[in-house]
């Protein structure tokens, strides 16, 4: 079975998120087959979860001065700063055999590639088990810090999410809509500790310090203690993928349809205030 794999550059948040959003409607329309892809973020950006508040969550002020954008993904989750990083796109029917109807099913599965494929650079990582989750979010002592600690990403382990040493090193997000699933992830190759908690908005100094201390997540650098570029990763991990759901990846591109409509969603929805602030959409813009 050929499945499809993207190998993508580098381009602004609003577009990344605009291109897995064609490639749901492509896929939902027979158009293309279950699709895989690999991308960057160029300048960098917060990406927010669907139902999170863009100015409760983050510092929109220090994200303009430092060039930061800020987009809403159609995902649900929390905020990430996608900087340096290896994001993938994970594109497939809800019914296909190859996945459960079950979210957090998925969720292992895709974990799992992942999973496989990191262990092919020689890093050793597992699954967040069921009953972390609760455990972390417990061991901040306020409900204003519990709210801080929740609204960021790599903060806050979800379930069969992956780790190193119990250091979260992929973040992901799903969303099920018209019949197709989405599920895209963040996996951190450098990290700015200093630069990922200016993004984020804290009751107080002393609150951001003590999540801060709580921070655990890591990164490939931090791991392998050497550089380790793109390229080289995006030809590793579809290794995972391909052993994990018995399939062949055959590299590809977009199509035109599918061009055209990441430009359509782009100009109509993902680089809009009404879409990014506020979660307004007219559909029929799109």
């Amino acid at each position: 079975m050929e499945w499809r794999l993207i190998k993508d550059g580098y381009y602004t948040g609003f577009m990344n998120m605009a291109i897995d959003e064609a490639m749901m409607i492509a896929h939902e329309k027979s158009l293309v087959p279950p699709t895989i892809r690999f991308y960057q973020w160029s300048p960098p950006a917060v990406s927010l979860g669907y139902f999170q508040d863009m100015k409760k969550v983050i510092n929109v002020d220090i994200c303009r001065k430092s060039g930061i954008d800020i987009v809403r993904r159609p995902t649900g989750g929390k905020a990430v700063l996608h900087d340096q990083e290896l994001t993938y796109s994970f594109i497939i029917n809800e019914n296909h055999p190859s996945i459960s109807q079950s979210i957090l099913d998925t969720y292992k599965k895709i974990s799992r590639a992942l999973i496989n494929g990191l262990d092919s650079l020689g890093i050793k990582a597992d699954l967040v088990p069921l009953k972390e989750k609760s455990k972390r979010i417990a061991s901040a002592n306020s409900p204003q810090d519990t709210l801080s600690f929740k609204a960021n990403c790599f903060s806050t382990p979800s379930q069969y999410e992956v780790q190193v040493d119990g250091k979260k090193i992929i973040g992901s997000a799903q969303v099920r809509k018209r019949g197709v699933v989405l599920q895209h992830g963040s996996l951190l190759i450098k990290l700015d500790r200093n630069k990922w908690f200016s993004v984020f908005n804290f009751p107080s100094m002393a609150v951001r310090q003590k999540i801060k201390e709580k921070f655990k997540a890591t990164c490939i650098e931090e791991i392998t203690k050497k550089k380790m570029p793109f390229s080289k990763l995006s030809n590793i991990l579809p290794k995972g993928f391909e052993k994990e759901f018995n399939i062949k990846l055959v590299e590809g591109k977009l199509t035109k349809f599918e061009e055209k409509i990441s430009h359509r969603l782009l100009k109509n929805k993902y680089s809009i205030e009404e879409w990014n602030q506020k979660r307004q959409l007219d559909e029929n813009r799109i």
